[in-house]
Order: structure tokens, then C-alpha cells, then sequence
């Protein structure tokens, strides 16, 4: 197995074997899960920032469908980068409802679509970055499509009308 070394200073390397072994893990084994994190999300595994300066909501990379929605933009588009930050107030919005955890994403470049199923009816979420303050909500009933146009703060009203 091959071996690597870093240098550190004495301080930062006490603080973070002593984190490291609060959580139950060598400092290996921590080294090691952030080389695997950065594989699988294909770069650093948390935001690089400019102190003072304010960054987006970190939250929202923990969020398996945007991960997944991520990487297919990627495969897809041959993009090495999306601006996650252009989704952010949707996503804020989305984590206000109470959706059952099978919801899919696709970022597309001026939109983002969201299937969820919101108390036992689909819908599809259509959110163009254009027009920031409005979104489509989309669903099938009877074979008939229904289609609502919404304010961003008013989702969660417009899905209980529906």
C-alpha cells in the first residue's frame, strides 16, 4: 500500500489528532476519507473561501439529489463547473417542504428541474434562473396536465391548492 507524507506544523497536527480521535479515527484513516470525498464529488470535498467574504450555503452540497444532479450536469455537458449558487434560494425554499426523499434534479443552464412527490402526488418544479422569483409546478391528474406559475416563497401554498 503506498505511503504518504505530510509536512505540518506541530500545533495543527496535535488539534487535529485530537479531533481525529474524538470521532473515532486516526489520522490516516481522516486523510484518506477526504482523498475518497474528493474523488467522488470530483474536487475538494468543502468550499475554499475568501475570509470576510460571504459564501454560499454549504448545505446544499450535502444534498445527495444535487450531488447526483451535479455530476450528471458534468457528464453530460463535458462542464467542468456549475454555479451552485444560482439554485441556492430554490434549494432554501425546497427544504421547507415536506417531500418524501425521492426527489430528482436536473440542472440544465438557465434552470433547474425537481420531480418530487409532495403528499402522495407527483409534481415536476421547474425553476429558470432568469426570472428568480418564479416557479412552475407541474402535475398530472386524470391524464390531464395542470400547470400553476408561482412566487418562489409561495411553493409550498401552491402544491396544498393543487
Amino acid at each position: 500500500m503506498p505511503t504518504i507524507q505530510v509536512r505540518i506544523d506541530d500545533q495543527t497536527k496535535t488539534a487535529s489528532t485530537a479531533l481525529f480521535n474524538q470521532l473515532g479515527m486516526s489520522m490516516s484513516e481522516a486523510i484518506s476519507l477526504f482523498l475518497r470525498q474528493s474523488i467522488m464529488r470530483g474536487g475538494i470535498p468543502f468550499t475554499l473561501t475568501v475570509p470576510g467574504k460571504q459564501q454560499p450555503n454549504t448545505d446544499i452540497l450535502e444534498n445527495e439529489a444535487i450531488i447526483d444532479a451535479l455530476k450528471r450536469y458534468k457528464a453530460i455537458n463535458n462542464k467542468p463547473d456549475f454555479d451552485i449558487a444560482k439554485i441556492e434560494p430554490f434549494f432554501r425554499t425546497l427544504k421547507n417542504i415536506d417531500y418524501d426523499n425521492t426527489m430528482r434534479m436536473t440542472l440544465q443552464e438557465n434552470a433547474v428541474k425537481v420531480r418530487l412527490n409532495y403528499k402522495g402526488k407527483d409534481y415536476v418544479l421547474d425553476y429558470n434562473f432568469e426570472e428568480p422569483d418564479s416557479v412552475f409546478i407541474l402535475t398530472r391528474k386524470d391524464g390531464k396536465l395542470f400547470v400553476k406559475d408561482c412566487k418562489l416563497s409561495k411553493i409550498l401554498e401552491t402544491l396544498k391548492d393543487f
